[in-house]
């Protein structure tokens, strides 16, 4: 098995530093402000859908500099590892499973956040976008599983890949490349949006579990 963590959001509890970056530009631009609940039960990839949806008119704005905007401000802001991250990490590590990060956060700055946050040493491979145009990060997915089967730790059917994310697009992802998902209700969506479409952690260490219950279960109906 090789889990597939997603980043922001999943192992990095980050919600209340993107909603109060977001703040900060609908703010400047004299829109009102969102909440919790709002971001939870509403945010979605691509993000300049959700931009439009909050109040930011995209046809007035240039989107690089709307997106070096956020990240500016959100980078401004604390964000701490998911309660329970190092306990999950440490659990596939002690299985001698293998594990990677697959993100759409430019690559440079995730290669330095999980440098920062300790998190880095566990991992196989490391996977950011080139941009940070927060768009659909499957054929960033499809070349990270192309490069885990030629490192010789997938298969190359990427049976024995789970990914673990906390927003309705991993899931997409997942199920466009035929991979199994384990959803994370501690991030960006609601745990009720998340329910319909794959099995729900509320902890990073539940998520591990819950990724080899899928797993063994897979390998049993194969044989």
């Amino acid at each position: 098995m090789h889990i597939v963590w997603d980043w922001n959001g999943t192992l990095l509890d980050d919600t209340e530093a993107c909603i109060d970056a977001l703040n900060e530009m609908l703010a400047k631009r004299g829109l009102e402000p969102i909440t919790l609940d709002f971001y939870r039960r509403h945010f979605a990839f691509p993000v300049r859908s959700f931009y439009e949806r909050i109040g930011v008119k995209l046809a007035n704005e240039d989107w690089d500099r709307l997106a070096r905007e956020y990240h500016d401000a959100y980078h401004a802001r604390p964000a701490r590892l998911a309660r329970g991250t190092f306990a999950a990490l440490e659990r596939v590590k002690a299985m001698g499973e293998g594990q990677s990060i697959l993100s759409a956060l430019r690559q440079d700055m995730l290669t330095t956040d999980t440098a920062k946050f300790g998190v880095a040493g566990y991992m196989h491979r490391i996977w950011g976008s080139d941009n940070l145009d927060g768009g659909s990060k499957l054929e960033s997915a499809r070349r990270f599983c192309r490069a885990l089967v030629s490192d010789g730790v997938a298969r190359e059917d990427l049976s024995d890949i789970v990914m673990i994310g906390d927003a309705i697009h991993d899931w997409e992802v997942a199920s466009a490349l035929g991979v199994k998902c384990v959803l994370f209700s501690g991030g960006g969506h609601s745990r009720e949006r998340l329910l319909p479409l794959a099995p729900v952690a509320d902890t990073p260490e539940e998520a591990v579990g819950l990724a080899c219950a899928l797993f063994s279960s897979h390998s049993r109906s194969a044989k």
